[in-house]
């Protein structure tokens, strides 16, 4: 089989590598689709301490059943699936505080960017499920995304009452306003890159350009108020977080969504923390409930959260996708495999 392996910062490389066989519980997946995300991109474009070259990147993936080990019984061989790239153990402190995500002894998926996969007992027994009728093998990618997005949705507390700004309309801010619209119709989205705005706009958000209009006018107008009760960042930039905590309403919650270099600080205003009420929270990753509940709304509105995927491209052209990812011009990049799988 072949690997697209991260050689090195800026450089994709094949290499031949033996087809994995099936331990006892374990499956053997033919992979069909991958997407690339942020944690993939910064690897790339300049590194990333958790994924050291070489390594396989990619952790947001669908595929087929092709091999079954002994004792491998959740799905059949030939069925369609999706798979959650790491499971929490379920017994730690941190899981028994329904805090999986942040679980320390987590069972994990190898990269897959790889035409096959072996998936460990682990992730067979508690994170390998059937694609819904409907989500096809480039949607179905998008369910990590989504549990993360899920997480970040209930950890900023998000209810049909709220007023939410979405700042950063890339492919995860994209995903967050679509949940957030899911619950509550009054949802505006902050977004800098024309490109992305026009993708985000053709998505039925109304649509900020902060680098050209006043923000708080803007929610004037969409809200009412020149403010909203629930503040999603969706980028990394500290500067950005900081502004964005003005733009919450009294009684409000800001959630840091987009994650920021681990040196990077913060000044926060403690005015609005203590006499404002205003919450900053964060969230990083999901929980398994988090997967099951986003592939079941996936299922559910998978005609319009198809629309975040922007840009396919075959396994042969891997690196390419990072191109058209680091150039922002679009939303979700996918990388498919087999022959005319890739528009």
């Amino acid at each position: 089989m072949r690997i697209a392996e991260l050689a090195e910062v800026g450089r994709i490389a094949y290499r031949d590598a033996e087809r994995p066989s099936p331990g006892p519980g374990e499956l053997v997946l033919r992979v069909r689709a991958v997407g690339l995300c942020g944690t993939d991109l910064k690897a790339y474009l300049r590194g990333h301490p958790y994924f050291p070259p070489p390594c396989i990147l990619g952790h947001e993936f669908t595929g087929t059943v092709a091999e079954a080990g002994s004792g491998a019984e959740t799905v059949r061989i030939g069925e369609d699936v999706v798979v959650a790239p790491y499971v929490e153990c379920g017994v730690c402190d941190r899981c028994r505080r329904r805090l999986g995500e942040l679980c320390q002894d987590k069972a994990f998926v190898d990269g897959a960017l790889q035409e096959v996969v072996r998936l460990p007992r682990d992730v067979v027994e508690r994170g390998t499920f059937r694609l819904p009728r409907g989500v096809d093998f480039v949607v179905g990618t998008l369910t990590e995304p989504l549990a993360c997005v899920m997480n970040g949705i209930e950890r900023a507390g998000v209810g049909p009452s709220d007023t939410v700004l979405v700042v950063g309309g890339g492919p995860m801010g994209a995903l967050l306003a679509t949940v957030a619209r899911s619950i509550t119709s009054r949802v505006i989205v902050s977004e800098p890159v024309l490109g992305r705005r026009n993708v985000v706009r053709a998505l039925g958000f109304a649509v900020i350009d902060p680098s050209s209009e006043c923000v708080p006018k803007r929610l004037e107008e969409g809200f009412g108020m020149p403010t909203a009760s629930k503040v999603l960042i969706a980028v990394g930039v500290g500067a950005v977080a900081e502004e964005a905590m003005a733009w919450a309403t009294p009684g409000g919650t800001v959630l840091l969504f987009g994650g920021l270099p681990r040196k990077e600080r913060m000044t926060v205003d403690p005015f609005r923390v203590h006499y404002e009420e205003v919450s900053l929270v964060g969230s990083f990753g999901y929980r398994l409930d988090q997967f099951r509940a986003a592939l079941a709304w996936l299922g559910a509105h998978a005609e319009e959260t198809a629309a975040v995927v922007t840009d396919t491209v075959p396994f042969d052209q891997v690196e390419a996708g990072f191109e058209r990812a680091r150039r922002a011009e679009g939303l979700k990049t996918v990388v498919v495999f087999g022959e005319g799988d890739a528009a």
